[in-house]
């Protein structure tokens, strides 16, 4: 906990002269009770995301199911909190599944995306699996508590036969927004990481997306029996001190969850051509990651773990220290608290 001790200290001396952010809106449980306060390495969350609030010095992590946790030092979190507003989205229902969400600051506002599936609804049948109505959606707040509410809009953000998942954002030199996000493998038969461009208040896309790369092109992903896998998900932008531009996605190796890394030619940015690492980075049952910075300036990863607890099979959030002051990403180790 010492790595965390001046975050302690700033959070006592903001409380003390008052906090200016501080909205009207007041974060509550999903169904009313006490927001509880659980360790880091004892939740079970799949495909975390966190991001640290320099103003309230504190760190907000979602994950699937969409709601938002808490911490001061990382270790320790309060919640679940409920941030969303979904009842003006007709096209998800009054109760789709969500996952993968992440939030990011654009324009003085918060952005919360997320894949949002509505089982009920079939949008087409591939090799006689049904493809449920799945898409990427964003929702917008002044507040990085919310309440995050969807950008008006006249039609969804993403086609709606098109089965999309895994979105992140990014922003270019120019301070245009672009959305990055997966074809689904079920409709495709070949997951596709692809981009799109975005009107300023991201209420829509222009142009039409293109492919940055596909799944055939990893050379190492595998499937349980041997197969090319068709999986490719969870894309995660980053910067080198060498190179521009590195992106992480999910695959698997053996029907378990890896992590792998492809990097932008020097120069091109988001255009590419793009190219995937010729081994994976991690192993073994690794789920989505995405990366941010500590109070103390380290770059972390975060991501998800398949373990076995008990006797029973639970994603465990994982924190690990990596260097990005060179070529390639490189692992450091374990995070210390």
């Amino acid at each position: 906990m010492k790595r965390h001790l001046l975050t302690y200290i700033a959070a006592l001396l903001l409380a003390a002269c008052g906090n200016n952010n501080v909205e009207n809106w007041e974060l509550r449980t999903p169904d009313g009770s006490d927001a509880r306060t659980v360790s880091i390495d004892t939740m079970e969350m799949s495909n975390p995301f966190i991001i640290f609030d320099k103003s309230r010095l504190t760190y907000y992590m979602t994950g699937d199911g969409g709601y938002v946790w808490k911490s001061r030092d990382l270790h320790k979190w309060n919640g679940p909190y409920n941030v969303l507003s979904l009842d003006t989205l007709e096209w998800m229902g009054a109760h789709p599944q969500i996952t993968a969400p992440e939030i990011h600051k654009y324009n003085d506002k918060y952005y919360y995306v997320a894949t949002f599936t509505r089982p009920d609804v079939t949008i087409d049948n591939v090799d006689g699996n049904d493809v449920p109505r799945r898409s990427c959606q964003l929702f917008v707040a002044d507040s990085i508590e919310g309440p995050y509410k969807p950008i008006p809009a006249e039609m969804p953000l993403l086609r709606a036969d098109q089965a999309s998942r895994g979105a992140t954002f990014i922003t270019d030199e120019y301070d245009s927004g672009y959305l990055i996000y997966s074809h689904d493998w079920i409709q495709s038969r070949e997951g596709t990481t692809q981009i799109i461009l975005m009107t300023k208040e991201l209420s829509r896309q222009i142009g039409e997306p293109y492919i940055m790369f596909q799944a055939s092109q990893n050379p190492w992903s595998k499937e349980e029996g041997g197969e090319p896998s068709p999986i490719m998900d969870g894309p995660w932008l980053f910067d080198t001190e060498e190179r521009e531009l590195g992106m992480l996605f999910t695959t698997e190796i053996d029907g378990k969850g890896a992590l792998g890394v492809a990097y932008s030619e020097k120069d091109h940015g988001l255009n590419g051509p793009w190219h995937i690492m010729p081994n994976p980075l991690l192993t073994g049952g690794y789920g989505q990651a995405m990366l941010f910075n500590d109070f103390d300036g380290s770059l972390v990863m975060v991501l998800h773990k398949d373990t076995v607890i008990n006797g029973k099979r639970k994603n465990i959030p994982q924190l690990i220290e990596v260097d990005n002051q060179f070529a390639q990403l490189k692992i450091k180790g374990k995070y210390n608290f």
